[in-house]
């Protein structure tokens, strides 16, 4: 066991440090036009709306299934309900709070100076 270790020891010793090619370069893309921004950004947006819908049609979806269920006394119809509003719900608040979430990575991401 410790002769695997002072062998790795040796060679992360031995191999030459390199500096980061990409040292400084952030991605951008400005350099492909207003335009083009301005498209990527429409397109963007229109599907984190559309995710948006879909996931609230979803939500109601399983609620109503989940009252319809209470309703009826339908046990097993009752647990899938609320498990799907649960999902779908919890989908929804991911999406909702995707721009957060993003921009949390990426400044945590900054902060490591990666």
């Amino acid at each position: 066991m410790f002769s695997t270790i002072s062998n790795e020891i040796t060679i992360r010793t031995a191999v030459p440090l390199i500096d980061n090619p990409l040292d400084g370069v952030t991605p951008s893309i400005d350099v492909l036009g207003v335009k083009f921004e301005g498209a990527v950004q429409m397109v963007l947006g229109a599907l984190w709306a559309l995710a948006l819908i879909l996931l609230a049609g979803a939500f109601i979806w399983n609620l109503m299934k989940w009252g319809i269920a209470r309703n009826r006394g339908h046990s097993d119809d009752l647990e899938d309900g609320a498990a799907g509003a649960k999902k779908t719900g919890i989908a929804f608040g991911a999406a909702a709070g995707a721009s957060v979430i993003i921009g949390g990575i990426l400044a945590l991401a900054t902060a490591a100076g990666a």
